[in-house]
C-alpha cells in the first residue's frame, strides 16, 4: 500500500509526464528493462541510466520496469491475480524521475505452461473468465498515475494458449482506453499503452487487431535460435536471423497498420552471450563479446541491421529496447546457469558506443 508521501510524490511526478503524453502518441525513442535483485535495492539500476542519460543527447527514455507476475487461485474468492506489489511500485516512481526517461511501462508475466498449480494457464478459462482477469490487470495498474501502459509477456504465445491470450490482451487493451478502471483520465486523456513481448512470426493481423490503437508489439531481436539454451549464435549468425525477423516484422506491421519496437542483445540471453556457466558440468562455454570495436559483435551486428533496414525512418517503427539490466542472467530463472553479461554497460566500450547510436 502507498503511503501519503507516496501518493503525493507520485502525483507531482505525473505532472512531469502528463504533458508528453497529452497527445496520445506511442512511445517513440529507446526503452531498456530493468529488473531488481529480489529483496534487495530498489530502483537498482537508476543511477546506471542517470549517469548514461546525462552523457548523451539520446536518452534511454522508455523503461520497462517489473511489475509482477499473474497467477491463477481456482479455489480462492479472487482467483485472478496479477501482482504490482509495493516494491515494484516504489521502483516504477523511482525510475521515473530518472532525467530523461518520459515513459514507464509495466512488465507483468507468466508462464502458461509452468506446471504449478497456479500457473495462469489462460487456454483453461471461458472467454468471461478471461475478460474478468483483464478487467483486475486494468484496475491494479491504472491506479498508479504514473504507469504509462503495460507490457504482457505471457509465455508460450502458441496453441493450445494464442486464442486465449488474444480474448484477455484485446479485453485488457479495451480496458487501458476506458474511464471504466480509472486508465483514462485528466492524467491520461487518451488512456495507457499496452504492448506485448514476442517473436517477429506471431505478430499477426489478429494480434495488432486486438492491441488495438494504443498498443504496439516489442518483437525479440535475441534469442534468435531453435538450438538449446547455452548454445551460442556467432555474431554472423545472428545478424542473418535478426535481418529475416525485421523483415517479417515489417512486412506485417505494414500490411496491418501496426506498430513495433525492437528487443536487441545489450546483455547476454541465452543464445547471444560471451559466458555461460552450466549449474550441472559447471563447464564454461564461451560466447561472443556483445560489444567489441575490433571483433564481430552482437550490439553491433544489431544496429547494423537496424541501419540496413532503415527502420529509424519508418513509420512502424518505434524504436529499440535494450536487453536489460539484472543481476544475473540465469536460464531457467530459478537456475544458476549463469550467462554473462548479465547487464549492459559491463562490456568495455559499450556504453560509449551505445551514447553514439541509440535511436
Amino acid at each position: 500500500m502507498m503511503t501519503m508521501g507516496m501518493t503525493l510524490a507520485v502525483l507531482f511526478l505525473a505532472v512531469l509526464f502528463v504533458s508528453h503524453h497529452a497527445s496520445g502518441a506511442l512511445p517513440r525513442g529507446t526503452g531498456t528493462w530493468v529488473y531488481d535483485e529480489k529483496n534487495g535495492q530498489t530502483a537498482m539500476w537508476a543511477q546506471n541510466l542517470t549517469g548514461f542519460n546525462t552523457r548523451t543527447s539520446k536518452p534511454i527514455n522508455i523503461v520497462f520496469s517489473y511489475g509482477g507476475d499473474m497467477e491463477y487461485y481456482p479455489g480462492s474468492s479472487n482467483p485472478y491475480q496479477t501482482y504490482f506489489s509495493a516494491e515494484s511500485q516504489e521502483a516504477a516512481m523511482a525510475y521515473s524521475k530518472v532525467p530523461g526517461v518520459q515513459s514507464i511501462i509495466t512488465v507483468v508475466d507468466g508462464r502458461m505452461d509452468g506446471g504449478q498449480d497456479w500457473s495462469p494457464d489462460l487456454s483453461k478459462l471461458t472467454p468471461v473468465q478471461l475478460q474478468t482477469w483483464a478487467n483486475v490487470t486494468a484496475a491494479t495498474y491504472c491506479n498508479n498515475v504514473l504507469v504509462s501502459g503495460i507490457q504482457i509477456d505471457l509465455e508460450p504465445f502458441r496453441p493450445p494458449y494464442e486464442d486465449a491470450t488474444l480474448v484477455f490482451l484485446k479485453q485488457l487493451a479495451a480496458n487501458l482506453i476506458s474511464e471504466t478502471f480509472g486508465c483514462v483520465n485528466s492524467w491520461w486523456p487518451t488512456g495507457r499503452f499496452i504492448s506485448v513481448f514476442m517473436f517477429a512470426e506471431a505478430a499477426t493481423e489478429v494480434v495488432f487487431s486486438a492491441l488495438g490503437p494504443n498498443g504496439f508489439v516489442i518483437v525479440s531481436g535475441y534469442d534468435l535460435s531453435t538450438a538449446p539454451p547455452g548454445t551460442p549464435l556467432t555474431p554472423q549468425q545472428y545478424r542473418t536471423n535478426l535481418d529475416a525477423a525485421i523483415k517479417t516484422i515489417l512486412a506485417s506491421a505494414r500490411a496491418y497498420n501496426g506498430k513495433f519496437m525492437l528487443g536487441i542483445p545489450a546483455a547476454a540471453s541465452t543464445h547471444e552471450f560471451t559466458t555461460y556457466v552450466d549449474q550441472d558440468t559447471g563447464i564454461v562455454k564461451q560466447g561472443y563479446p556483445m560489444y567489441s570495436a575490433t571483433a564481430d559483435s552482437y550490439i553491433v551486428e544489431a544496429y547494423g541491421a537496424i541501419k540496413a533496414n532503415n527502420l529509424t525512418s519508418t513509420a512502424a517503427y518505434l524504436g529499440e529496447a535494450l536487453w536489460g539490466f539484472s543481476a544475473k542472467m540465469a536460464y531457467p530463472s530459478n537456475s544458476n546457469n549463469l550467462f554473462t553479461p548479465s547487464s549492459p554497460f559491463l562490456t568495455p566500450g559499450e556504453e560509449d558506443y551505445l551514447t553514439k547510436r541509440l535511436s
